[in-house]
């Protein structure tokens, strides 16, 4: 007896008879097989992140596929339900957090076009009041900073000089508009301060022609001992206009001054 199975293992065949390679063509080149290069890091969309959309089917997905004999552990379960329920939480805080920061802006913005708002309703305010002062100065006397004084067509003229203390006796020295001078003129009892004359104070004869000079004012008792004063230009608000915008007012019948420049307003 032989062992029927030790001949017919194709094992004992392939060995003696070399079946394997006998009479069969020879197995055709095989391409070869290239490398996938890994994916690169960092270059994933946007959209690959997963959401608990995608986290709440997964897990229904690994629940429902899960070994019947081998069941998940009720502790790993718990534990990933629990990250979900934080991951969820930190969701919505997020979300919170980008509302009110959105708010905020908003709010800010809405702030600061009330605040340009309040800015161009104040300068319209102050621009009507001050075009409101200005009208009625309008035949009040004005006075300004400078030396010049007017005389009218009746030879009446005003000047105004702040004396400081120098007090005493007070001279009136006038120059025609070529610098040339017209007179000295003295007037008695100046106190201290601020303080107005008229012309037909000082006594002038002649009296001066109707038009602008310029005037000194020095205080004293005379001979080397005058002190000069501080001079201003007072004289009629004869009419009004506006340069840019800006309220200009007619001292006199030649100067022009802006309305800010007034000093003082006397009926």
């Amino acid at each position: 007896m032989f062992d029927i199975t030790r001949v017919a293992s194709p094992a004992n065949i392939g060995a003696r008879y070399d079946i394997t390679t006998a009479g069969a063509p020879p197995a055709p080149p095989q391409a070869p097989v290239e490398a996938t290069p890994p994916p690169a890091i960092g270059t994933g969309k946007k959209n690959d992140a997963l959401g608990r959309n995608e986290f709440l089917q997964l897990l229904v997905a690994q629940m429902k596929n899960q070994d019947p004999l081998n069941p998940m552990d009720g502790q790993e379960m718990a534990a990933q339900l629990a990250q979900f329920s934080q991951v969820e939480q930190l969701i919505d805080i997020n979300e919170s957090l980008q509302t009110v920061a959105g708010s905020q802006v908003e709010l800010g913005l809405a702030i600061e076009d009330l605040s340009s708002i309040t800015i161009a309703q104040g300068d319209a305010m102050a621009k009507l009041l001050e075009q409101s002062m200005a009208i009625n100065t309008v035949g009040r006397t004005g006075v300004i900073d400078g030396n010049q004084v007017f005389v009218d067509s009746e030879g009446n003229g005003s000047i105004t000089v702040d004396t400081g203390e120098g007090e005493g006796m007070g001279r009136l020295t006038i120059t025609d508009d070529k610098g040339e001078t017209i007179g000295h003129y003295q007037i008695a009892n100046v106190g201290k301060g601020m303080q107005s004359f008229d012309l037909k104070d000082f006594g002038i004869t002649p009296a001066l022609e109707p038009g602008q000079y310029s005037y000194r004012f020095d205080t004293g008792s005379g001979a080397s001992t005058w002190s000069p004063a501080k001079t201003y230009t007072s004289g009629r608000i004869t009419g009004l206009r506006y340069e840019q915008g800006v309220p200009t007012l007619m001292l006199g019948d030649r100067i022009s001054v802006p309305f800010s420049s007034l000093l003082q307003i006397r009926s």
